[in-house]
């Protein structure tokens, strides 16, 4: 009995201080699912960076799971990396036809966001898909695609991808692929010709002018216009290589729009070197170029490879896990001249950078004025003039 009269006397005190000083929530609970969010805090969450949205897409990448496959040298030849899309109601009407997608995703207003798993290589400026997974707003998997055979793009003004290139790469390297992108003499003014009906003009994006072994490789957009109003009759958008020791050039890669076609890709390319003729645009184009190069060099060679063999550096990574990102801010964009409508089967192509169409010879943004500008009189005799 006293045993008893013990035992409850304990069990009192301590109902006592269970009601006084109850023991944390959660204590015994079972530990909670690991999800991630754009404002992640704790070490095993990944943070998203919001690099830029507009009316149909917000772009993020992660500082976190970015990291050097290999390196040639000291320098990095592949990188991998995780980027974010969310998308808005017509982004995602956009993005599940472009993709193909309309079997897993049948209603596109359930896309919410997608990650992806992306390569690349900055001496080509090349971007390529690995893996890319499509959540609704709850983060339930719509759609999982691994890539066996990634598509390559190669990054110009008019990507997609441009934005999430410049950020990856700019984190490893810290050259400013972001900064020049933006800058008010990112385009080149090469030439301008001006005839008594049109005026042609030509000029080089300069985030792509990148120098391999004796080759300068640039993408130029050349233009020609009515006099009478400005109306554009024709865009050409290509990759052109310069050799710059035979003195010849090749275009290995053009887009032609005109306003009865739109934009068509060029496929009778045969990507051979020919001669560059005297006074020809090629001729002033590649001018222009060596001295922009000359006086830039550090840019113009970034990324350049020593001559050592290529050494594995990956350090494994775990994926991230699903998760609901933070809605970007919209911002909403004005509408250029029609783009290239690059076909992918990776990713729907979004209203493009400002183009060189919208603007004109002054208004380039480029501290360089061509060497040569041409007038054609009534006779069609071209009469070259030296700037």
């Amino acid at each position: 009995m006293p045993h008893t009269f013990q035992f409850k006397k304990l069990f009192f005190v301590f109902a006592l201080c269970l009601f006084l000083f109850p023991f944390p929530a959660g204590t015994f609970a079972a530990p909670a699912a690991n999800t991630t969010n754009t404002n992640a805090s704790s070490s095993n969450k990944t943070t998203w960076t919001w690099i830029s949205s507009d009316s149909k897409y917000g772009k993020y990448y992660a500082p976190s799971r970015i990291y050097i496959v290999s390196k040639k040298g000291s320098i990095p030849v592949c990188i991998d990396a995780w980027i974010k899309t969310s998308y808005t109601g017509a982004g995602a009407a956009e993005t599940v036809p472009a993709m193909g997608l309309e079997k897993q995703i049948s209603d596109p207003l359930k896309l919410s966001y997608s990650l992806a798993h992306v390569r690349i290589n900055p001496q080509g400026r090349t971007l390529e898909y690995l893996q890319e997974i499509f959540y609704d707003k709850a983060g339930n998997v719509l759609a999982d695609n691994i890539y066996k055979s990634p598509h390559v793009k190669e990054i110009n003004s008019q990507a997609f991808d441009e934005n999430f290139y410049d950020a990856i790469v700019d984190d490893v390297f810290h050259k400013g692929e972001t900064e020049h992108a933006k800058a008010s003499d990112r385009w080149l003014s090469l030439w301008r010709i001006v005839g008594p009906q049109t005026t042609s003009s030509g000029s080089a994006d300069t985030t792509t002018i990148r120098k391999r072994g004796n080759d300068l490789i640039v993408w130029i957009w050349a233009e020609e216009r009515d006099n009478t109003g400005g109306t554009v009759k024709e865009i050409k958008f290509y990759k052109e290589v310069f050799n710059l020791v035979t003195y010849n050039y090749k275009i290995v890669e053009m887009s032609v729009w005109t306003p009865s076609n739109g934009w068509q890709k060029s496929l009778n390319l045969d990507g051979q070197y020919l001669p560059i003729i005297p006074d020809s645009t090629q001729d002033i184009a590649c001018h222009v170029l060596q001295r922009y190069a000359a006086e830039n060099n550090s840019w113009v060679c970034r990324y350049q490879l020593d001559d050592l063999p290529e050494v594995p550096a990956a350090i494994a990574k775990p994926k991230p896990p699903a998760t609901t990102p933070k809605p970007a801010p919209q911002k909403t964009v004005s509408a250029p001249l029609p783009a290239p409508k690059q076909k992918s089967v990776n990713k729907a192509i979004s209203a493009p950078l400002p183009s060189v169409a919208e603007n004109t010879k002054e208004t380039l943004g480029s501290q360089y004025k061509p060497y040569y500008s041409f007038t054609e009189n009534n006779t069609n005799s071209a009469v070259r003039h030296l700037l």
